[in-house]
């Protein structure tokens, strides 16, 4: 469908974000921030992405989050056609103060991940997902504003966190977090994350 007379346009490939506000999330988050909070106070960050922020360990195994995720990739497996089921493998939080964020990454050797937001201030930092096309970088032609162009035209995108919004993506999908630049102090500055990893099981 384009705007050409005459002129089809099939467009193939395409990169699936799903996102889903959690229903009573705002009870979920009561749950979490405490355990966070705990957690933090007791274990020391681990480095991944994180740039001068807080990363967990992986292995957390957190009841309340994982079954909103797992309920969650269940819907999923039968959006894409999946014939075996995904297990959650990974599960760790980020806490990101003012002037942190994450580098570019993925998740190697997973299916699908994502994220779920705990506490976002205002202008603590955008999820930023990259054109996965590694050959579409070669060159990059001048094109109108963002905002006067179709989303399938664009070769970045971006997600406002704000509680209780739940993101799943491929894992090969490149996505960093931008600069948290609230300018207040203390804990409720921070921008609270909550991310995870599913590998789809070979053998039922």
């Amino acid at each position: 469908m384009t705007n050409i007379p005459n002129v089809d346009c099939d467009l193939w490939f395409p990169t699936p974000v799903y996102r889903i506000m959690v229903p009573d999330h705002e009870q979920l988050n009561k749950q979490l921030l405490p355990m966070i909070r705990k957690y933090q106070s007791e274990h020391k960050s681990i480095q991944g992405s994180n740039i001068l922020g807080y990363h967990s360990d992986s292995n957390l195994q957190w009841e309340p989050i994982a079954r909103v995720l797992c309920d969650t990739m269940r819907k999923i497996e039968k959006a894409e056609a999946l014939t075996q089921p995904c297990d959650l493998v990974e599960l760790w939080f980020n806490i990101n103060p003012p002037q942190s964020h994450n580098a570019s990454h993925t998740h190697p050797r997973c299916d699908w991940s994502g994220v779920y937001y705990v506490q976002t201030p205002p202008d603590s930092g955008m999820l930023h997902l990259e054109d996965p096309r590694d050959r579409a970088h070669m060159t990059l032609p001048l094109q109108q504003p963002a905002e006067n162009t179709p989303p399938t035209l664009w070769r970045t995108a971006h997600y406002q966190p704000t509680p209780g919004l739940l993101l799943f993506f491929p894992s090969w999908l490149s996505h960093s977090v931008g600069v948290n630049l609230q300018e207040q102090k203390g804990n409720d500055a921070d921008r609270i994350s909550m991310s995870f990893n599913f590998v789809q099981r070979w053998f039922q």
